[in-house]
């Protein structure tokens, strides 16, 4: 199966989004592409359960 081409795209995000993402390229030392890339990459994580394990 081929790979699709790269291709730029622009994605229009609310000014509160933007604001984190900024803050977060601050704190990382990129740029915004930077954090949409790490965010992308990065490794899910599951929820944790709030039921306690005594409570059967």
């Amino acid at each position: 199966m081929a790979s699709p081409a790269p291709a730029a795209r622009t994605i229009e995000v609310d000014e509160q989004v933007y604001d984190v993402l900024a803050r977060t390229a601050r704190s990382r030392d990129t740029d915004i592409n930077g954090v949409l890339k790490y965010l992308l990459e990065a490794p899910v994580v599951t929820a944790v359960s709030s039921q306690d394990d005594d409570e059967e």
